[in-house]
């Protein structure tokens, strides 16, 4: 991994670039997580985890505001968040924590989020919503010339997250994968003795019945993913089966995360069992983050 150096008025930043998104080096392996800028400074890996998280809380929050929590738009805010966490977690794997204000990032990430997914915000729109949150958190509103200092290290902030995904932006998300692979799962379900031993009627209606449910729950365990590891882990596919396995076992208790794993790999032979059960496992840590830090409730920060 590229050792950092220090740039006149910018954070850090690897001396070498960071291939693009579609480059399998912007993946990390579970070990190499271990292993973060932040790890290096010192930061336990719980205390990251939880610094992880809380920052894309507060990105996530942060766009709610700048949508309104306009229930028609949540598709679209759901994206942008998604894209937003990802931004936020790749800089933080050449990035210490210790060393760059994790607010700072949260607004740049959103701001290049917004125009990524082709919903541009103006900067004077995304610092409103800023300081609109610091007042209900019970901070004072920040004055013009703060507002200027910040815009200027958002502005550097973003061209450091454009050098690391070097202009690449046709990601796929996670998101456009849930339905096919529901679909999918929904058939080997029927096909699983041990799913059929617990329904209590035809096996094949209770899998219908399950579809709508389940595509939710998925979708908000997904959505959690990106507030952990998995999309630095795994590629979208992977990190959309885990979800769903995740949201499965939520709704049909009887399921073990192995049977589930080996039954979306029957539903798609490129659906590794131990890539799927990696990211499974970091969603699971994400929610226990969440518990700790926010209380227990159902998945969706």
């Amino acid at each position: 991994r590229p050792r950092s150096c220090q740039g006149r008025g910018e954070p850090l930043w690897p001396c070498r670039m960071a291939p693009g998104p579609g480059d399998p080096e912007l993946r990390w392996s579970v070990e190499e997580t271990k292993m973060t800028p932040s790890r290096r400074d010192g930061v336990p890996d719980d205390v990251e985890r939880v610094e992880r998280f809380m920052a894309c809380n507060y990105t996530r929050n942060l766009i709610r505001a700048i949508f309104n929590n306009d229930k028609q738009q949540e598709d679209n805010c759901n994206r942008v968040q998604i894209m937003a966490c990802y931004y936020l977690q790749l800089f933080f794997m050449y990035q210490s924590f210790r060393r760059e204000d994790a607010r700072v990032v949260a607004v740049a990430a959103t701001f290049l989020a917004c125009k990524v997914i082709d919903l541009p915000k103006k900067m004077r729109g995304i610092m409103r919503s800023v300081n609109q949150m610091r007042v209900q958190n019970g901070e004072p509103e920040m004055g013009e010339d703060e507002q200027n200092k910040i815009c200027e290290r958002v502005l550097a902030t973003e061209r450091l997250l454009l050098r690391i995904v070097r202009f690449e932006f046709d990601l796929t998300l996670p998101l456009d994968l849930l339905g096919g692979l529901t679909e999918a799962l929904l058939v080997q379900l029927v096909r699983s003795k041990v799913f059929c031993n617990a329904c209590k009627g035809q096996p094949h209606q209770e899998a219908h019945a399950l579809r709508h449910e389940l595509l939710r729950v998925a979708e908000k365990f997904m959505v959690d993913s990106f507030m952990g590891f998995a999309p630095l882990l795994a590629e979208p596919r992977i990190v959309a089966a885990g979800a769903l396995a995740i949201g499965t076992r939520y709704l049909r208790r009887e399921l073990a995360t192995s049977e589930l794993c080996r039954l979306l790999h029957a539903a798609d032979c490129t659906l590794g069992e131990a890539e799927v059960k990696h990211v499974v496992d970091e969603i699971l840590k994400v929610f226990r983050t969440k518990n700790s830090n926010l209380g227990a409730g159902a998945p969706g920060a």
